[in-house]
């Protein structure tokens, strides 16, 4: 194996790897109490992950071709990021939280020029945007920010993010066997 095919396998490895690893923190963090401590720090673990993932995952794209989704992975690893920095040692800034849709929904969007994915994949990215805007109304009508529509949103954007990372994945073993 050459550097590059090592190189390139390793990033969707690890891309599929950080996906899963940000569902398995985020989703499993949900059941330790509110605003505890063990809960923080499983969130802020999922998004180190996630923002790993996306980073590498802007990389991979670039290297195929997808320069629009390339520069969609950027943006969600900059969502990512603003989620994390929303996390803080005694809970979670939802001023701060609220302002991921800002890059999110665009990324999500852009991510139709991926054409590594399948469409109903590429339409899938747009129920975590429903979600996430209908957190962004609600926090500004003065409603909670924590809800079922914040928890759906997360959870549709991990899972639609690890099947991306499956894909890559069988992009990268595909082309190797070309």
């Amino acid at each position: 194996m050459s550097k590059n095919n090592f190189e390139n396998k390793s990033l969707a490895l690890i891309i599929l790897l950080s996906y899963l690893l940000n569902m398995i923190f985020g989703w499993g963090g949900f059941f330790f109490e509110n605003f505890s401590y063990l809960q923080l720090l499983f969130y802020q673990i999922g998004c180190a992950f996630a923002i790993s993932a996306s980073v590498m995952a802007g990389r991979y794209t670039g290297l195929r071709g997808q320069h629009v989704a390339a520069s969609a992975y950027i943006l969600l690893g900059i969502t990512h990021g603003i989620s994390l920095a929303a996390l803080n040692r005694t809970g979670i800034n939802a001023d701060r939280g609220v302002t991921m849709v800002m890059p999110m929904i665009p990324a999500l969007i852009f991510m139709f020029w991926c054409n590594l994915y399948p469409v109903w994949l590429r339409l899938a990215g747009l129920i975590p945007s429903l979600f996430f805007i209908l957190v962004f109304i609600n926090f500004h009508r003065g409603e909670s920010y924590f809800g079922w529509a914040l928890y759906s949103g997360f959870a549709t954007l991990q899972l639609i993010e690890l099947i991306w990372g499956i894909y890559i994945y069988k992009d990268w073993k595909q082309s190797e066997v070309q």
